[in-house]
């Protein structure tokens, strides 16, 4: 891989991290064709590094050929820059909703292609919704015809809308409780139409489906811009602005990191439970808003309280629910998922990444 830049060196330690939890299962990869869509994401660039870096260490009997798909060509810095020019990586680059000039058996298929904050879904709402059906749609039919072995489709915890108090923690088989209008219907909807779809199609075709449904997930990758709580307040940190709410901050929520969710996205791909989905993230601690904000705070030093806003909330966070919090005992029971990276240290490591990117390492 060569001389890594100061963030990748953050990336580098999570990805090897990863890989060693995998053990034994990686070796399903060996000699086998990856294809990734939404490639340069914040978490789909995770699984991207852990497969490359199963190759680059020889941890597979032999390698596994990547295939990223992006929409836009991989410049210098960019996200997954590092793997550009490497034998065993192909970058697609194309809209993920044009057909795939794919003519090679392809045996695992990762669909992430989508935006996933409510900032860029709601600039694009018909574009959202078509990453998750028309283009799911056409991979699942690539993934019938191409000798696919496994197919992970990236759902959301959105797919729950608003519990009620009584199903929170959130087991997957809660059958959620979302505004189908709202203004955040867009990506709640099109991901429950997505898993619709991936049922039909392992229901009627036997097509090995498997749907992780992220609960807030952060590090390294995350982009500064995201409009969510963590980028939003680690950008005001890095930018010396005051800490404050746009909220009152006492909505709760558990935070994971990207290691460990990398994990178990990784577990269910290469698992034999097709047809099923599961939550990943963390199920502790569930934090308000304002505590994350006060962690972020002091972590850049801050002694001053975090300030909120009782004012009427700004539209990206319209309907946004009150609690999200997962129940993770499927993932645990079934593949052994265990959450290691505490959330304090997990955003040590994010804003890590994030100073030395800019060079104030």
């Amino acid at each position: 891989m060569g001389d890594l830049s100061p963030g990748l060196v953050v990336v580098r330690e999570d990805v090897a991290d990863v890989v060693g939890l995998l053990g034994d299962d990686a070796q399903k990869l060996s000699g086998k064709t990856v294809l990734i869509t939404g490639a340069a994401g914040f978490l789909p660039g995770y699984l991207c590094d852990a497969v490359a870096y199963c190759n680059e260490r020889r941890i597979l009997s032999k390698p596994a050929r990547l295939l990223f798909l992006v929409r836009s060509p991989i410049s210098p810095g960019s996200r997954l820059a590092h793997l550009a020019g490497r034998p065993d990586v192909e970058f697609l680059i194309q809209d993920v909703r044009e057909p795939l000039p794919i003519r090679e058996p392809v045996h695992y298929v990762v669909h992430a292609a989508s935006p996933a904050s409510p900032k860029w879904y709601r600039q694009d709402p018909v574009g959202t919704i078509d990453a998750n059906s028309l283009a799911l749609r056409q991979l699942l039919h690539f993934a019938r015809h191409h000798e696919t072995e496994s197919f992970l489709y990236f759902s959301s915890s959105e797919v729950y809308g608003s519990p009620e108090p009584h199903h929170i923690p959130t087991p997957e088989t809660y059958l959620g409780r979302v505004d189908f209008t709202g203004k955040r219907a867009c990506y709640a909807e099109a991901k429950r139409f997505g898993e619709t779809l991936c049922a039909a199609f392992h229901e009627q075709y036997g097509a090995p489906v498997k749907v992780v449904r992220p609960f807030h997930i952060h590090g390294p990758g995350l982009r500064i811009d995201d409009g969510r709580i963590v980028a939003e307040m680690i950008s005001r940190g890095l930018n010396h602005e005051p800490f404050e709410l746009l909220s009152d901050g006492s909505a709760t929520r558990t935070y994971g990191y990207v290691s460990d969710a990398t994990v178990g996205f990784l577990k269910v791909l290469l698992s034999d439970f097709d047809g099923e989905a599961f939550n990943v993230g963390a199920d502790s601690p569930e934090t308000s808003v304002l505590e994350l904000a006060t962690i972020i705070s002091r972590l850049f030093g801050r002694t001053e309280p975090v300030k909120v806003n009782t004012e009427p909330k700004p539209q990206h966070l319209e309907g946004a629910p009150d609690r999200v919090c997962p129940d993770l005992r499927k993932i645990r029971t079934l593949l052994g998922y265990a959450p290691r990276v505490s959330l304090e240290a997990g955003l040590e490591r994010t804003i890590r990444w994030h100073r030395l990117v800019r060079g104030k390492g």
